[in-house]
Parts: C-alpha cells; sequence; structure tokens
C-alpha cells in the first residue's frame, strides 16, 4: 500500500470515529432529559462550589477578596438619593465620628479624617486606639474641614454628615462621589444602616455582618438589665451654658427608646436635642436622669446639682442620677462607640431602678482596638 492510500484510509477512518462520537440519540425527549440532568448537576455543582468558595473565604484573604468584588456593583442610598459603585474605594476621607467608627471596626483605614470640631486637632478617646498618630491625614475639624486638604489626598469617596457639610456638598462631590449621611443629628437606626451601608461598600460585608451580630448580642445583655422602676429616662448633655437634652428622635434618645425605655423628652421645633431650663427639666418629672459631662466641667455639675428646683425631681429624691463621659457618649456614634456606651450601662446598672453608686467618675474608660 502506498503512503498515499494510508493516509487517505487513515483520514476516513478518523472522520468516521468523530461523526460517531457526535452523534445525535434517536430519542429526543431522552435527548432533553440527558441536557437536564446535566444542567442540573451543574447547577448543584455550581452553588457546592459557591458556598465552598464562601467558607473558605472566611479564612482565606484571596476568597474574600473574590467575593467581595463579585458582591459589585454596589449600590448605596443617601440623603441626596442613590449612588452605584463599581467597585471598593481604595481612598477615603471620613468626615464625622459615624463614618470614623464604621471604617475602624471594618478594619478600613481612610486617608483622611476630620478631628473633634471641638478641640480642634484632637481624636475621640474611644477613636484614638484605631488612629495613631501619623496613621492618616487630618483634614481640619468636623465642623469646618479644609476642601485643599481633602482634594490633595485625591479620594474616591468622601463620607459626609448632613449638619456640618450639607453646605459645601458641591463642593465635596466635586472632589470625589460623597456620601451624604444624618450622623451627628442621625438616631441609633440611622448609624446602624449607615454602618451596614459601608460594610458593603468596603466589600466588608461579611465582617460587617458579624460586627452587627455581636453589637445586637450586647444589646440584648444590656435590655435583660431595664426594670420598669426605672421610669422616665431623660438623658441630656452637661455643658457651661446648660443643659442640653436628647429626645426621643435623637442618637441617645432612640437608644433608650430602643431599649423599651420611657424617654419623656420630645422635639422641640425639628430640633432633636436642645437646651432646657431647670424648670422644662422639673416639669418632665424623670425618675432615672443621666446626666453628660466632661472631666473639665465639674464645676458646672456642682452648680447644676445645687440646683433648687432640681432637688425635687424624683430622681434625686431616689437617688437616680447617674453621670457619664459626655464625648464616650454623646460623640460616641458607631459601633465601637455604641459598645462603650452599652457597657456603660450594663456595668453601672443604670437602667435597674437602682441607686447609683456613692462614688461615680466620668473619666472615660480606656479602650483598646479590637480586631475585626
Amino acid at each position: 500500500m502506498s503512503a498515499t492510500n494510508f493516509h487517505l484510509r487513515l483520514k476516513a477512518w478518523l472522520l468516521c470515529g468523530l461523526l460517531a462520537s457526535c452523534a445525535a440519540p434517536a430519542d429526543d425527549s431522552a435527548a432533553g432529559q440527558s441536557a437536564s440532568s446535566a444542567s442540573s448537576q451543574a447547577s448543584t455543582s455550581s452553588q457546592a462550589s459557591t458556598s465552598s468558595q464562601a467558607a473558605a473565604g472566611a479564612s482565606d484573604p484571596a476568597a474574600s477578596a473574590a467575593a467581595a468584588t463579585a458582591a459589585f456593583p454596589v449600590t448605596v442610598k443617601d440623603l441626596r438619593g442613590e449612588q452605584v459603585f463599581q467597585q471598593a474605594p481604595q481612598r477615603i476621607v471620613a468626615l464625622e465620628f459615624g463614618p470614623m467608627d464604621a471604617l475602624a471596626r471594618l478594619g478600613v483605614r481612610p486617608i483622611g479624617i476630620a478631628a473633634d470640631g471641638d478641640k480642634a486637632n484632637e481624636i475621640l478617646p474611644h477613636l484614638r486606639p484605631y488612629y495613631p498618630p501619623g496613621s492618616t491625614e487630618l483634614v481640619g475639624n468636623r465642623h469646618s474641614p479644609s476642601l485643599e486638604a481633602i482634594a490633595a489626598l485625591k479620594p474616591d469617596l468622601i463620607v459626609a454628615d448632613e449638619q456640618d457639610h450639607e453646605q459645601i456638598y458641591s463642593q465635596l462631590s466635586r472632589i470625589a462621589p460623597t456620601l451624604l449621611y444624618r450622623s451627628y443629628r442621625g438616631s441609633y437606626a440611622d448609624q446602624v444602616a449607615q454602618f451596614r451601608d459601608l460594610s458593603r461598600l468596603t466589600g466588608h460585608a461579611q465582617e460587617g455582618e458579624q460586627a452587627l451580630a455581636e453589637h445586637q448580642a450586647l444589646f440584648d445583655e444590656v435590655k435583660a438589665t431595664v426594670s420598669p422602676s426605672a421610669g422616665r429616662v431623660v438623658v441630656g448633655v452637661l455643658a457651661p451654658t446648660g443643659f442640653f437634652v436628647h429626645s426621643r428622635l435623637s442618637y441617645l434618645g432612640s437608644i433608650l427608646t430602643e431599649l423599651g425605655l420611657d424617654n419623656p423628652v420630645e422635639t422641640q421645633e425639628g430640633e432633636t436635642q436642645y437646651l432646657l431650663s431647670p424648670e422644662g427639666l422639673a416639669a418632665l418629672q424623670p425618675d432615672t436622669l443621666i446626666v453628660l459631662y466632661n472631666p473639665e466641667d465639674q464645676a458646672a455639675y456642682e452648680k447644676f446639682r445645687a440646683e433648687p428646683l432640681l432637688a425635687s425631681l424624683p430622681a434625686v429624691e431616689a437617688g437616680r442620677v447617674y453621670v457619664f463621659n459626655r464625648d464616650a457618649w454623646a460623640k460616641g456614634r458607631g459601633i465601637i462607640g455604641l459598645r462603650g456606651i452599652l457597657n456603660d450601662m450594663k456595668t453601672s446598672g443604670v437602667l435597674s431602678g437602682a441607686a447609683a453608686p456613692a462614688k461615680q467618675s466620668v473619666a472615660p474608660a480606656p479602650v483598646q482596638a479590637s480586631t475585626p
């Protein structure tokens, strides 16, 4: 046999084999069932693979990163509407305590933050462990951040607050996409929602849900200490200029309400927290009074205690006047701040209806940075 004939017969044999392997089954319904079964198996395999990857992602950074990438695009709704993000921002500037707290708890280091507006360039004590000196840039204080300093950092996301930053929103949004939240005047529910938004947006949704589960467990512990004998509970900030009560719609007031307590303070002319005279406080007849002030305002507290109109308050007569650190409570907006507030509530017994300890301190407790 010639080489040419051999090659021709070989090609014909290969072609017949290929056609036989590709031949359709005689029964079309059987073919459909076979295809359906294959599809079902592929789907099951895909689901198993996804579950396996999700489980691995808890301990495998590469798997977590892949899962985070798969979660995008992410749509976030703020006070200005909805914004769609195709990927997780990498250069974030946070201009309020709430987002600073959220990012710290998620293990995300912003490139810029705003300092405490009341103390120029200081960072709140409960956030300092997460933002040691030199770890990020300060862009001014939260009441008046520097647009120039923010722009110089070339952020790809700015998280701002309605109270302090609505007037400069247009300038901020020209620098980078800007989320405008109600944080300073926001409620407890607002803070939880914003934390969940930022956990999704930064690709840390799983870590965020875990943090919220831990928070809820502590919240439930504190709720279990609540007694009806605590009665009407009023919380307010004491400053040299007077006593500022927090209504049901304020951050602290809404926490009390969420815990099932009776907070008799209503909003006033749209304000969720406002200056209240001794006469106004006496009219509320609180059974438990929570006074927040900083150590440097001890003289103001002594003057407040000496006010004749307050001597007959049920809270004063029963010895249920509790004092806590103003910065830790009034500015502790976020999951980390809430941990401090709830721990104070749990250890002090403020919600139990018992009398306050004879000696109380408003010095903030030391905070250890926790690993998310």
